[in-house]
């Protein structure tokens, strides 16, 4: 398998996931299985965003999503998810919030898109003009006539034809399985509440710090909402290792949220999803720079490797079987068809089918 096989079969599992993901949470596509974990519409969003440059039916689709279902997103979270991203990715998030400020949601991205241009300024070359759409082999697409651009993609100098008749996304389905923090989110607003609750959910207890460190809020902000909630007896604290702890009755809770599940519940998993996708999107970028050339087989599979680990590491904390992650030291082109194997796996890719 050459470096170039490599790579579109990556991608193309990529965005077979994704337009999973995004189908489970109301955009047009088919999803032929319920998925065992917690959707995390933030990092989904910012890592979308990167890789639909590829799709340009799927970034249409995310945007006509977003002016349905953006109240429900978290801008707080989505900053410091962004804080950590490269410019790339910060300057089509900034480009994607600017088209939702356009269709009347000012109020809610205005602050969030000025930040991204801020961070994106400060690049080099950052008033450099590039086509927002790839070909799948990385092709640039030709650029638009400049009476043909859409405004808020010129603000951070992507081109892409203006924007029309958008069709109009269905609201996410808010249930207690895939899409619970939506329904989290529907009790308890955006947030440190409904996050510290997701998380103690599906964990048996938390402290604030790691709490916070897992759901990407501000530390602070989760020690206050956890002080709330011990306050009303939703939340319970306990010592452990000289330290209060954070925990709540799972069962009670479950009762509660998914009634026609009490008898038989099927409890959906945790995943920190912010890792994972920052995994993700070093596996595309390392795999999509060494496709160019110029890194020995050494720092190939090094690099290819780490980001590997990073995924792996919270699949496996959320019990999912990954024996077949490839280990280090092995042949590049066999570790190239073992890490795609991998990727398959862990996601279900060859099981799946979507229709977009």
């Amino acid at each position: 398998m050459s470096l170039k096989e490599f790579r579109q079969d990556l991608l193309d599992h990529l965005l077979s996931f994704l337009w999973r993901q995004w189908s489970a949470m109301g955009v047009l596509g088919a999803s032929s299985s319920e998925e065992e974990w917690i959707i995390d519409p933030e990092p989904l969003l910012v890592f979308s965003l990167e890789m639909a440059r590829y799709e340009p039916r799927l970034f249409d689709e995310i945007l006509a999503w977003l002016e349905v279902n953006g109240r429900s997103l978290d801008s707080a979270r989505l900053r410091r998810i962004i804080q950590g991203r490269d410019e790339r990715t910060v300057r089509v998030v900034g480009a994607a919030l600017q088209y939702a400020i356009s269709q009347g949601a000012e109020r809610k991205w205005k602050n969030l898109s000025k930040f991204c241009g801020s961070l994106y300024e400060k690049q080099p070359n950052a008033d450099s003009l590039e086509p927002l759409f790839r070909e799948k082999s990385g092709k640039p697409h030709p650029l638009a006539l400049a009476n043909t651009l859409d405004p808020n993609f010129s603000l951070f100098y992507l081109n892409r034809p203006k924007i029309k008749n958008l069709k109009k996304s269905r609201e996410v389905s808010v249930n207690a399985r895939t899409n619970l923090r939506f329904l989290l989110r529907a009790m308890y607003s955006t947030g440190a509440k409904s996050e510290s609750i997701l998380y103690l959910l599906t964990h048996d207890g938390g402290r604030p710090r790691d709490i916070a460190d897992s759901v990407g809020l501000f530390w602070l902000g989760i020690h206050q909402a956890l002080l709330d909630l011990s306050r009303s007896s939703l939340v319970q604290t306990r010592m452990k290792r000289k330290k209060v702890e954070y925990y709540l009755n799972q069962n009670r809770w479950w009762e509660f949220l998914s009634p026609g599940d009490a008898e038989n519940p099927v409890r959906p998993k945790w995943l920190n999803w912010i890792a994972i996708f920052s995994g993700l999107s070093s596996i595309w970028k390392t795999v999509d720079e060494l496709a160019a050339g110029g890194q020995s087989d050494y720092m190939r599979a090094s690099k290819l490797q780490e980001s590997l680990d990073i995924v792996a590491a919270e699949f496996a904390r959320a019990g999912h079987d990954i024996s077949r992650l490839p280990s280090a030291g092995l042949p590049p082109d066999l570790h190239q068809k073992l890490a795609l194997r991998f990727i398959g796996d862990i996601f279900s890719v060859k099981e799946q089918t979507t229709s977009v």
